[in-house]
């Protein structure tokens, strides 16, 4: 996965929690297998409950216009193959549809072209800070000699302590972004109960999503009335003296120091 950007990994992510198909292309089925499983484990706590087919023969491209949500990788011969993959048509009705290519050949991600849908994931905010300044560690780590070059260098002789340390960092900044696109349902253990009810018997439950985003809503509503109360703050003397004072305290410090 350190083949793809991190701002292209997180969209990813997210049409994997809509339930959009992603197809992986790549010259090697052992960096193809792993980038697929690679993608399940990041998704965590979340688990792909549709189709996965790490590899899958090329004789079976008819599969991308599948109307059940899949994740599959495919192995080609070289770039050029890989994108005539890209440009089939069959792959090409199946963008318009959800499906989403990740080519390893050329470490690229071209995301469906459901216009509403990628407006969505796109504008809905990000650890891109974060995300960037640990790719920038990456990129620096990336010798000539690196393991972040070669997927067989890697199986040879594995990452280093840096390379271990950012990689875990960029898979912490995820697992709690997509956690908190959970609400409370994740941050406390009985979170669920609040959206929805058991049966009789009270060994069931029935999860009411409509539930879940009334709440996210109210919150949002909340965001809005403090957005526009901060606006209001912001322009009025008394935040202006607010922030002088502050700037002199700083001063002060720097005096002191």
């Amino acid at each position: 996965m350190t083949r793809i950007k991190s701002s292209d990994l997180i969209l990813v992510l997210k049409l994997l929690l809509v339930e959009r198909s992603v197809l992986i292309i790549g010259e090697s089925p052992h960096l193809v297998t792993a980038c697929a499983c690679a993608l399940l484990e990041l998704l965590k706590p979340y688990v792909w409950a549709s189709n996965f087919m790490p590899l899958l023969p090329g004789e079976m491209l008819d599969f991308v216009n599948s109307p059940v949500p899949f994740l599959i990788g495919m192995t080609v011969k070289d770039e050029t193959h890989s994108l005539e993959i890209e440009n089939d048509e069959r792959v090409v009705d199946a963008r318009e549809t959800g499906l989403t290519c990740i080519n390893l050949s050329t470490n690229t991600v071209r995301l469906t072209n459901e216009t509403e849908i990628v407006e969505i994931i796109q504008g809905c905010p990000t650890p891109k800070n974060q995300l960037a300044m640990f790719e920038k560690r990456l990129d620096f780590l990336r010798t000539q000699s690196s393991p972040l070059r070669s997927f067989a260098r890697f199986v040879k002789q594995g990452f280093s302590r840096s390379e271990i340390e950012t990689i875990e960092s960029i898979r912490r900044v995820i697992r709690t972004y997509l956690n908190g696109l959970a609400d409370n349902i994740a941050a406390h253990p009985y979170g669920w109960s609040q959206y929805g009810k058991k049966d009789e018997s009270g060994d069931n439950f029935d999860f009411y999503p409509s539930l879940f985003v009334d709440r996210l809503k109210q919150q949002m509503k909340l965001l809005e009335c403090r957005l526009q109360f901060q606006e209001m703050m912001a322009y009025s003397q008394l935040f202006v003296e607010y922030v002088d004072g502050q700037r002199k305290a700083a001063l002060c410090k720097e005096m002191v120091g």
